[in-house]
């Protein structure tokens, strides 16, 4: 399972001493800078278990950041996707 979240930058050293805690370590988190220049800040797109969501859903809502839903998650979502895979296609070429 997979969530979004944006963080304003003047939160992003409290998320990431978050993702430093024990119960987070395991979590898969891509953050990528927003392009709105209307919402400075970053996205953190997080995989997990829905238990370990919920819990760092309430971490972070604690801390400021936003759950991102509906389609302007989707459109992150695939981002992140399409942009992870594109990596992992060109390593292929290079070790292939």
């Amino acid at each position: 399972m997979d969530s979004v979240y944006f963080c304003k930058q003047e939160i992003g050293k409290d998320v990431a001493n978050v993702l430093k805690e024990d119960n987070f370590r395991h979590i898969s988190g891509i953050v990528r800078d927003s392009s709105n220049p209307e919402r400075k800040g970053y996205f953190l797109y997080a995989e997990t278990t829905p238990e370990d969501l919920k819990l760092l859903d309430e971490k972070l809502k604690d801390l400021g950041a936003e759950k991102v839903e509906g389609e302007e998650e989707k459109k992150i979502v695939d981002a992140i996707k399409a942009e992870e895979e594109n990596a992992a296609s060109g390593m292929g070429m290079i070790f292939g």
